[in-house]
């Protein structure tokens, strides 16, 4: 059969041709060009003292004295670093907390819980800081129920502490999956041998299964010290009240607000973060390395595992996961759907005296909100599709071909999520700008497309990665045997093979273009919109109900996509 379906005259007149090995070579420069090009330009621009298109420009430092000579940068520096370190902190220790709860105990419901904590992630980033801001704000609903009307002490979500739980909320999933993935490759041969020994549950946690998660807490801390460096929606949304300026704020804030025209400095600091973050990511690699060296396996396989009976604290801690969920996801979200349908959310009125439906029809009217909606949908569609079969080729010549330069595709595909958000934005620009061919792209939604899919092409990547790994080679010698070429494998035995994986990472990648906005705060023009930076532009000039009833529809659509998406995605398996 593989015989009669790979050999044909037609495919071996393709393989003469068009060689494999060309192909897999532009594959490879395709990658390069779309992961490196956008840094050059910008390490070139941060060099330059004027921007490129304006004459008489020199190569200087000065645009690196400028930035170092700014009291601002440095108090945008500091507050980043507590910033960064306090939703470390707090995001690993919640995380590892929940992962043992939910991986190791017979706490009820933990399940279900397992599921719900992945809410910051499924929720999109600016939906929940716009739900955060409409509860626990300044003038939130619970804030001013607790500080007005009952006249007790209230916190202040405008504040580097504040800001510091919010951002552990949406990252403390990235700390639950690292930790509880660590927990289940182990086996739980040691802490049963302690409870035999008549060792207490919080001593066999404490002695036994947190030593043993030691590696992954240090992986998951360093990965969200890094997020933690670049975030940008926190601070736009809740640190004006303040004065409260974080690095990525500061370097938007500068571009936008310069006097001159798209200052060098700030391309100076989107190179210094670019540095910084990438030395997280080498000390990151080293650490998942080391962690070999802390496997517990057991006869019994990786995963299994007793759990510890926590005996009458069980439904205790169950209430007290079950309350933290609430918080930090389901209480933002139920605000955020009560600031889109009301006038203004306030405790002086009951929310059903003042349900409105403006906010609504000013989305459904409004040609800046539509076509932010029509945009941001064309990018997922579009960006996610192409993104997801560019990444199952590429991957396919870095792990499953001869070509000679396919062990740089991967650190490649893994690199660009790395990149903060607003610094490949600022490289984009600068490539679109010295460029000619940019010029195609500069001014319309493609060069959107281009950057969010850049910056989320690692997502792709680690999707289809592990089901090709899965995948005997005897498939691509049996084909070979009969005369097929690389290509034909590719396209007729393995992408097919590989359907259910690109499905998957289709879905994944939907979803993220659609809430993503980091990379094109510098590209997005009139006409342009997409939902994220539209979302910050209009909240900046005071739009609040729109901006909730823009988020709801936000969410809407994803939970539509990850419905339609995880049925396709069975019925793909199961065919």
């Amino acid at each position: 059969m593989i015989s009669e379906t790979l050999s044909t005259p037609a495919s071996r007149t393709r393989r003469r041709w068009w060689p494999a090995s060309a192909g897999q070579a532009a594959v490879w420069i395709i990658v390069v060009v779309l992961v490196v090009g956008p840094l050059v330009p910008l390490i070139y621009s941060s060099l330059r003292s004027k921007p490129y298109y304006l004459p008489g420009g020199v190569f200087t430092l000065d645009g690196y004295r400028v930035l170092f000579a700014q009291p601002a940068f440095w108090r945008a520096v500091g507050n980043t670093l507590q910033f960064a370190v306090g939703t470390t902190v707090l995001a690993v220790i919640a995380g590892a907390t929940l992962a043992v709860l939910c991986g190791r105990t017979n706490m009820p419901g933990r399940g279900l819980y397992a599921k719900l904590i992945m809410a910051p992630i499924v929720i999109p980033p600016l939906g929940l800081i716009v739900g955060w801001v409409a509860i626990y704000g300044q003038s939130g609903y619970l804030t001013s129920l607790l500080g007005r009307n009952l006249h007790l002490p209230v916190w202040d979500l405008s504040s580097i502490p504040g800001m510091v739980v919010l951002g552990a909320a949406v990252t403390v999933p990235i700390a639950f999956l690292t930790c509880r993935a660590a927990l289940e490759g182990t086996d739980s041969s040691l802490e049963d041998a302690a409870r035999a020994a008549g060792a207490s549950p919080a001593r066999v946690i404490t002695r036994i299964t947190l030593p043993l998660l030691r590696p992954a807490i240090l992986n998951c801390a360093v990965l969200i010290f890094a997020l933690s460096l670049e975030v940008l929606g926190i601070p736009l949304f809740l640190g004006p009240p303040a004065h409260i300026d974080f690095y990525a704020s500061y370097l938007y804030g500068s571009w936008a607000n310069s006097i001159t025209p798209d200052p060098p400095f700030v391309s100076a600091g989107a190179v210094l973060l670019l540095l910084v973050v990438s030395a997280l990511l080498v000390v990151r690699g080293r650490l998942l390395g080391a962690e070999q060296r802390f496997i517990s396996a057991g006869s019994r396989g990786g995963g299994s595992y007793r759990p510890l009976d926590l005996r009458r604290c069980r439904r205790p801690l169950s209430i007290v996961v079950g309350v933290f969920i609430a918080i930090t996801s389901g209480i933002p979200l139920l605000g955020l759907l009560l600031m889109s349908s009301v006038t203004t959310l306030t405790t002086l009125q009951p929310p059903w005296q003042l349900f409105t439906t403006a906010n609504w029809t000013q989305i459904a009217t409004d040609p800046t909100f539509r076509r932010a909606i029509t945009n941001s949908l064309l990018i997922a569609l579009i960006g996610g599709a192409a993104t997801v079969l560019l990444v199952a080729v590429a991957t396919l010549v870095a792990h499953r071909s001869r070509f000679r330069l396919r062990a740089t595709i991967a650190p490649l595909l893994v690199y660009p999520r790395a990149i903060p958000g607003i610094i490949l934005g600022i490289g984009f620009f600068w490539a679109y700008l010295m460029l000619s061919p940019g010029s195609l792209v500069r001014n319309n939604i493609w060069g959107e497309l281009i950057a969010l899919s850049v910056r989320n092409i690692t997502l792709a990547y680690v999707v289809i990665y592990p089901s090709l790994a899965r995948l005997n080679t005897d498939f691509d010698r049996a084909a070979r045997a009969t005369g097929a070429g690389w290509w034909t494998i590719a396209r007729g035995i393995l992408l097919p093979i590989l359907r259910p994986a690109m499905i998957a990472a289709f879905v994944l990648m939907f979803v993220t273009l659609l809430n993503d906005y980091d990379p094109v705060v510098f590209l997005q023009k009139p006409g342009t919109e997409v939902i994220g930076v539209t979302m910050l532009q209009e909240w900046q000039r005071g739009v609040v109900g729109p901006v909730a009833a823009l988020a709801v529809v936000q969410v809407a659509i994803v939970a539509a996509v990850l419905a339609v998406g995880g049925r396709a995605l069975r019925r793909s398996r199961h065919a």
